[in-house]
């Protein structure tokens, strides 16, 4: 990677020692943007133990390393390994098709059906109801990335290089926003201060937004931001965080003016980077071919750690979501899920086992004390919950 242009004041000094990566994925389709919402979740402390929906048990995988730091009386997290709960969604009536990306508001969640070309609403706690938006007047052509706030559902559409405007009370169609935005291939959403933010995957650039009106304010790009195939948003600490896949870097943006602040590329160990998540003072950053997660600073952007290694799981991690001073990551290839300590990095423990119902995970958001996870392969939802 060539760093002419880039910000100085962001100079990475790798800290975590070298794993050797997993081969670049030949042909792997783009996986779907996520904008998580972070919630809290409480979790009892009981070691290795999964306890299913239908009441049978499904043994969580739990490293050498997690048991020598048990036996050490080492912290690993906040909170670690406990009971959880898995109930499976699909069927005619949730009418999922290709379930990529996911995100939850209270007891409701949301899937986009980028094959289906439609939205599923998912209500309720002990029994979970459905509601199925489908594309009445174009509303909905490749749904992958969605945003929730003032009352209001974003999607966005990559086949029809749209946004969807609903209302988050009843699923109505508020507008949609196509033509004169610079929409092209919009891959990832973002909402902040009154603002939405679009990253166009396939023109490389972004796309501010005004969140009450749905009227264009602008389109930033150019060799300046060195967007390249941008398929993830995140906001913090006053920027616009954006993964560019195709260039192996982040670039950080003013999130009130659009004014580039830094591209981050070279010694952070970006690797196709897919995903973002931020969680107190870091940003944090999923690279799928790498197999890796990088954490930053968010005040400065420099390099606090890049998490690597064959005990944490990670094959092709596709989504990221932040709970409870946690971090879960999806791992399509892996059909898991990966829990990190969000402040120091530490494995808590992999969920993955047949009775979970991971299959080939696209997207992963957490409310309260559940997480939810669309499963791309298997045409379903999966419903965490952790005790």
């Amino acid at each position: 990677m060539v760093n002419s242009g880039y910000s100085p004041r962001h100079s990475a000094q790798p800290v975590a020692s070298a794993a050797q990566r997993p081969a670049r994925p030949g042909n792997r389709r783009r996986q779907a943007a996520i904008v998580a919402v972070a919630g809290t979740a409480v979790v009892a402390i009981v070691a290795g133990l999964a306890i299913t929906g239908r009441g049978e048990k499904n043994q969580v995988k739990v490293t050498s390393d997690q048991r020598n730091a048990v036996r050490s009386g080492i912290s690993l997290a906040p909170y670690a390994t406990g009971p959880v709960s898995a109930r499976r969604l699909g069927g005619s009536s949730y009418a999922f098709n290709g379930p990529s990306a996911i995100l939850a508001v209270g007891s409701t969640a949301w899937v986009a059906n980028v094959l289906g070309d439609s939205v599923t609403q998912l209500s309720g706690t002990s029994r979970t109801s459905a509601r199925y938006l489908s594309g009445h007047d174009d509303a909905f052509n490749g749904p992958n990335a969605l945003a929730i706030g003032s009352g209001r559902v974003w999607v966005a559409n990559v086949q029809a290089n749209s946004v969807t405007e609903l209302s988050q009370s009843d699923g109505a169609v508020v507008r949609v926003l196509s033509s004169g935005y610079g929409f092209s291939s919009p891959a990832a959403l973002a909402l902040t201060g009154g603002r939405l933010w679009v990253a166009n995957a396939g023109a490389g650039s972004v796309t501010e937004v005004d969140a009450s009106t749905g009227a264009w304010m602008k389109t930033f790009g150019g060799k300046r931001y060195h967007f390249d195939n941008p398929n993830a948003l995140a906001v913090g600490r006053g920027s616009l965080w954006v993964a560019n896949s195709g260039g192996d870097s982040v670039t950080e943006i003013d999130a009130t003016t659009g004014a580039w602040r830094a591209t981050l590329a070279a010694g952070y160990g970006f690797d196709r980077p897919v995903a973002l998540a931020v969680s107190g003072g870091s940003l944090w950053v999923v690279s799928e071919s790498g197999g890796t997660i990088t954490q930053l600073s968010l005040s400065s952007g420099k390099l606090i750690r890049v998490v690597r290694g064959q005990q944490y799981g990670f094959d092709s991690p596709a989504a990221i979501t932040a709970a409870g001073g946690a971090l879960w990551i999806a791992n399509s290839r892996g059909d898991s899920v990966t829990e990190i300590s969000a402040s120091s990095g530490r494995l808590i423990r992999i969920l993955s086992g047949k009775h979970l119902h991971l299959r080939e995970p696209a997207g992963i958001t957490a409310s309260g004390p559940v997480l939810w996870v669309s499963n791309r392969a298997g045409n379903s939802v999966t419903r965490l919950h952790l005790h």
